[in-house]
């Protein structure tokens, strides 16, 4: 019976011991990736091409089976692809009375979405930051 040799060719191992579990369709990923960032660059010259690249990367998304980030969900509008950027396809605004919202509305369609503002979070028991108070300062 042969002896087998290590699982990994020498050099292969991280550092840290474990090995980090691949990415399952870099390649799937690397073009998303691209085609939003394209989008971002050529949205100030020709907004159909941009509206082109996000319709695009969605389809390539729903056809591959792949989530896209929060992140990037946010900025592309559902209804017409186009990029939801303050001041070039999107108009944001503070809305609310108790919970405030973020609505982000579409220039081009007119679709809008309301997000919930995030708080910031605290360690535990850390009282919020808070300013100078009139008693502090005798006039």
């Amino acid at each position: 019976m042969e002896s087998v040799g290590p699982a990994h060719p020498a050099g292969a191992r991280p550092m840290g011991g474990a090995m980090a579990a691949p990415v399952r369709d870099r390649e799937a990923l690397q073009r998303l990736s691209f085609l939003f960032q394209a989008a971002h660059w050529v949205l100030p010259y020709s907004p159909a091409l941009a509206r082109f690249y996000c319709s695009t990367q969605r389809g390539a998304a729903r056809r591959l089976v792949l989530r896209m980030a929060p992140s990037v969900k946010r900025t592309v509008c559902r209804r017409c692809c186009s990029l939801l950027l303050p001041g070039a396809g999107g108009c944001v605004r503070l809305r609310g009375r108790g919970q405030p919202r973020t609505v982000l509305r579409c220039r081009n369609c007119g679709r809008c979405r309301r997000y919930l503002c995030q708080q910031e979070l605290r360690p535990l028991g850390q009282a919020p930051p808070t300013g100078p108070t009139p008693e502090d300062n005798p006039a």
